[in-house]
């Protein structure tokens, strides 16, 4: 049975402030960012960047995962601890509850190679409660994944998608709620919002008749993922509705050339931007060095935003890049602990 889901109270000031993010994301059938933006590339758009896209090395340094990374995990503080398997996916446990966003343990749409293999697989894993999915594109929404999942952890698994995306999901997967922007549902003491996102959806024919998003996971600590985004205005609304952001997971990756990525991707910089803008405390990058989906080399991304980070003079200690099997946990005291961590300052230059 889909869990109960209500409206989050938002403040009448936050949305009088950015009406655009609170107005109707729905055009008839489909689903639209309601803002101006950029628009998302099209057919022509891909045609010409598949046509002129650099092709020379991919790779810049030797990526690495982590060893026995639930060891790790499990040696972090319990109350609130992430586990980022590699690309957009994680583990994360908040006040007992167990989750796993965006899972996908091998090729994306099954054709897409890793470049590093998913540091964790469905059968590895400890008891889940819930599986979220950001969106419908196949580096996200991976339907042999989910149902290893479900398939492993029963009918009681509950799945957590946008609006219309359970549509997508396999047959396997049957305790499925939907959630539109700014509606939230709760698992066990933890409360799971959808909030907007700068994105589209497609599987094959089916352009945006589906909705996506990011999560925030509120309990002790808060837990916020981007999914896939441009950078866009809703970033401030999101730290205002919120107020505190401990963790914010946000890209590191496939942003070049930026004049196609740039209104589905954010490049390093602007991940800062937003971080700054959610008024988050700990920034974790992900969507990186896993898949080759852009013309960067797979771990440019870190370098990039390393510089960035020296750049613009942030403490190094609010800032994680972890390795794929990497963690990072806070308990009571609020003190972040982190394994698999790499040192920002190896990555500059």
């Amino acid at each position: 049975m889909p869990h109960a889901t209500y409206s989050l109270e938002i403040p009448t000031q936050t949305r009088a402030r950015y009406p655009e993010v609170f107005a109707s994301n729905r055009t008839g059938t489909s689903f639209c960012n309601p803002w101006s933006d950029a628009p998302i590339a099209g057919l022509r758009d891909v045609l010409k960047w598949q046509m002129t896209r650099d092709r020379g090395p991919r790779k810049l340094g030797e990526l690495r995962v982590v060893d026995n990374p639930l060891t790790h995990f499990n040696d972090l503080p319990a109350t609130t601890r992430l586990l980022w398997i590699g690309h957009a996916s994680f583990l994360c446990e908040l006040d007992g509850m167990r989750v796993v966003i965006d899972p996908i343990f091998g090729r994306a749409g099954g054709l897409v190679p890793r470049v590093t293999q998913a540091a964790v697989q469905a059968g590895e894993l400890p008891p889940i409660d819930a599986v979220l999915v950001t969106h419908g594109h196949h580096d996200h929404l991976d339907p042999a994944s989910l149902r290893a999942l479900a398939r492993r952890f029963g009918p009681d698994l509950k799945f957590i998608v946008p609006t219309n995306l359970s549509r997508c999901l396999p047959r396997a997967c049957t305790n499925i709620t939907e959630l539109d922007w700014w509606q939230a549902t709760r698992l066990g003491d933890v409360e799971i919002s959808l909030v907007p996102a700068q994105h589209w959806h497609r599987r094959v024919i089916d352009t945006n008749r589906s909705l996506w998003g990011g999560f925030v996971l509120r309990g002790t600590h808060a837990i916020y993922h981007s999914g896939d985004t441009g950078y866009f205005p809703g970033f401030r609304a999101i730290g205002e509705v919120f107020g505190k952001i401990d963790f914010a997971c946000l890209p590191l990756g496939a942003y070049e050339p930026r004049w196609f990525m740039h209104p589905q991707h954010m490049a390093p910089e602007h991940a800062l931007d937003a971080w700054a803008q959610l008024r988050a405390q700990h920034f974790v990058g992900m969507h990186w060095g896993a898949f080759d989906l852009s013309d960067e080399a797979v771990d440019a991304g870190p370098r990039l935003f390393a510089n960035e980070c020296q750049t613009r003079n942030l403490d190094n200690a609010n800032m994680h890049v972890l390795w794929p099997g990497g963690s990072i946990g806070m308990g009571a005291d609020n003190r972040p602990k982190t394994y698999g961590e790499l040192d920002l300052n190896t990555l500059r230059g």
